[in-house]
């Protein structure tokens, strides 16, 4: 940009020489200053510009320089002319910035003088005025107009010299809670952002922080920009926060907390986006974080409180959510017993939500979770003693913020007065509706071959008419838990399956930093993997049967969703008796596309995706092989009973790819069940399964 409004300088000097030949002539008048001044303010208003402050006036000798100090906006052109006296031979004038860098000067040797400047960026400058050659009176205006181009002097096309105003090299002055504008086009594009990454070219600002403070950036662009705060300039890896849009992508905000030190804030565009902006910097003092502690208003249990991070300090940070160096907020809860806590957090924003049992101390850290099922949602739990503990409401990583609701439970560590909490009031389980099964407030009374020693449990009570198919899922589960079905509620030896389910994706929280209070694994999902719901499926008699959901080990507790399912077994043993037979060397074609999820495998993730079945017939031992391929990641299984999955004898997914299925075994005489299955959930499609048999050895 100096190289441009240098040469600009120069052209304007001479289209200002040729407008004032005809006035006054460029060299040699000795008309009076006044009415050269009258002729340039009716030449220069006919040309559409204005005049900008007071006429200049003096008398400086030989190599002598007259000063004045001007606020020149960004996106404005300002001219600058100059007259001398009688006994003047040559004047010069030069605009600087606060660096001392020449932007523009006069190239004429003249008693007259002329330039043009844009500036990149708003701020003072110093208008300098030269007696170069000659002495006496002098006469300097100022105007301005808009430039041609309709913004900064930067020529369509023109790549900015690296190094110069506005990169790291030589950063833009930032004055806090003054507005400043600028134009990115006016810069290289040497930079990128987390959330700015692109071509788009950017300006760089030094913001100089005293002392701790609470730090408001906004940014509004007639463009798509961006904005981001850096430790050391051009290094990614300090980045302290980045924003795209907020609430809209002429909008860009960062709220951050800064110690004392030099920081460097970056406008950027999105991608390739550059043009015009305004800036504006704000500070509060940021509150030391004991009197964050001191004045943490209560969590009330039971009832539901609201709040935003928006405009709060980062004052706090965790082990999980990327450190959660996002604002924050506190609020402290009121242990009377030791008891079970449990917290839940919506946002509009991705939260994060953790619990200490020391405010001031990170090490005391009990839970930590970012996501809970979504990045909307945040869960915590811990068994804890008597006392005071402090709940954060955070963000993921850096400048993650909005609004939230926090809701807080306790219940005695020993439980008691669940729904459904014992034998004789369990709870009716209605076939075909999800149910929550809530462990929370719950007593340890049972126990199941898979687990739940020592854990809460509740119990449902389901009404069989009919020898009926009982299948059973588990979805939502907020900690690692069993469920059983037992004929008689509390005999174990009565106990007709079990099986374990767990929240999805890995555990996240910290140890406890003493004895007492005991961290829950907290759940975080890989986004865009379907999760499989764990499977209870057992056959049974017309009658009553008792399943109970349970911690799979001790402090295990929590909410999970159950859904009951019974199917008529006589309508699947029709359906399994007039299963099509598969003849050895006779490939079949069909498609799973119109079918429902009737069988389950060992693998596959448990195969829970539409199905269709087939049998085949052995007259004498021999060995099977069963060849699947599809238009569709599917799977291939085999049993020997149709409706009991425990008799599986043969299970594959993937023979070379996951267009492919293999199955081969020995088998004695009788009939099995051939299952064209797909993998996990709602996998389904075309297909070929081809049959050969041969006598075993």
């Amino acid at each position: 940009m100096i190289e441009r409004n240098r040469e600009a300088g120069a052209v304007v000097a001479l289209a200002a020489c040729g407008m004032l030949v005809g006035i006054v002539g460029c060299g040699g008048s000795s008309a009076r200053l006044e009415p050269r001044y009258v002729a340039v303010h009716n030449t220069m208003a006919a040309m559409g510009l204005a005049q900008t402050g007071a006429i200049n006036e003096g008398s400086l000798a030989e190599g002598g320089v007259a000063r004045s100090t001007q606020h020149l906006d960004a996106g404005q052109c300002y001219t600058y002319v100059a007259f001398g006296g009688d006994s003047v031979e040559n004047l010069d004038v030069r605009v600087l910035d606060d660096a001392g860098t020449a932007l523009a000067s006069d190239a004429t040797n003249d008693r007259q003088a002329a330039v043009r400047v844009c500036p990149d960026y708003a701020g003072d400058y110093q208008v300098v005025l030269t007696m170069t050659a000659g002495n006496g009176e002098y006469t300097l205006t100022a105007w301005s107009g808009a430039p041609q181009s309709g913004g900064a002097a930067v020529a369509q096309g023109e790549t900015r010299r690296a190094g110069g105003r506005g990169s790291c090299a030589a950063p833009l002055p930032l004055e806090l809670g003054r507005p400043v504008q600028g134009d990115t086009r006016a810069g290289a594009s040497e930079l990128s952002g987390s959330c700015a990454e692109g071509r788009a070219a950017e300006q760089v600002y030094q913001l100089r922080v005293e002392r701790r403070a609470q730090i408001s950036a906004v940014l509004q662009s007639t463009f798509d920009g961006a904005l981001y705060l850096q430790r050391e300039c051009g290094q990614r890896e300090s980045e302290l926060g980045c924003n795209d849009d907020s609430p809209d992508t002429s909008r860009s905000q960062l709220d951050v907390t800064l110690d004392p030190g030099t920081y460097f804030l970056v406008v950027d565009g999105y991608e390739d986006q550059g043009g015009t902006y305004e800036l504006v910097v704000s500070a509060s003092q940021a509150q030391p974080i004991e009197a964050l502690c001191a004045d943490a208003p209560p969590l009330p249990f039971g009832r539901a409180v609201t709040g935003t991070t928006t405009g709060a300090q980062d004052a706090f940070t965790a082990t999980c959510a990327g450190g959660a160096h996002s604002p924050d907020r506190l609020y402290r809860v009121e242990v009377q017993q030791r008891s079970r806590l449990r917290v839940r957090m919506r946002s509009d924003h991705d939260g994060a939500l953790y619990l200490r049992s020391d405010c001031t101390n990170p090490s005391s850290e009990l839970a930590c979770n970012d996501d809970f099922g979504d990045q909307q949602h945040s869960l915590v739990t811990a068994v804890v003693d008597p006392g005071r503990y402090f709940v954060y409401a955070d963000g993921y990583n850096l400048g993650a913020a909005g609004n939230f609701t926090l809701e807080a439970e306790s219940a005695p560590d020993v439980g008691g007065g669940a729904t459904g909490d014992q034998c004789t009031a369990a709870s009716a389980a209605v076939p075909g509706t999800a149910t929550a099964a809530d462990t929370f407030s719950a007593a340890d009374d049972l126990s199941g071959s898979c687990g739940g020693q020592g854990a809460p449990d509740v119990v449902q009570r389901i009404d069989v008419r009919a020898r009926s198919r009982v299948r059973v899922t588990f979805t939502g589960a907020e900690h690692s838990g069993v469920a059983y079905l037992q004929r008689t509620c509390g005999d174990a030896s009565t106990e007709l399956g079990c099986v374990a389910f767990a929240p999805a994706g890995n555990a996240a929280g910290a140890p406890s930093p003493r004895p007492g209070p005991m961290p829950m694994p907290m759940p975080t999902p890989s986004p865009g993997v379907a999760v499989v719901s764990p499977t209870l499926d057992v056959t049974v008699d017309p009658g009553t049967y008792y399943l109970v959901v349970d911690g799979a080990r001790a402090g295990q507790f929590g909410a999970v969703q159950v859904n009951v399912q019974l199917e008529d077994i006589a309508a699947l043993d029709r359906m399994c008796r007039q299963a099509p037979v598969l003849r050895a060397g006779t490939p079949v074609s069909g498609s799973t596309a119109a079918s429902t999820d009737r069988f389950q495998a060992s693998c596959a993730d448990g195969a829970q995706s539409a199905d269709e079945l087939y049998r085949i017939t052995l007259t004498r031992r021999s060995l099977v092989k069963l060849s699947l391929s599809s238009d569709y990641d599917a799977v291939l299984h085999l049993r020997r009973d149709c409706t009991q999955q425990t008799t599986e004898l043969a299970c594959n997914d993937d023979s070379t790819d996951n267009r492919h299925s293999y199955v081969e075994a020995t088998l004695d005489r009788g009939t099995y069940y051939v299952v064209v299955d797909g993998f996990r959930t709602g996998n389904q499609g075309t297909f070929r399964l081809d049959y050969q048999v041969q006598n075993a050895p």
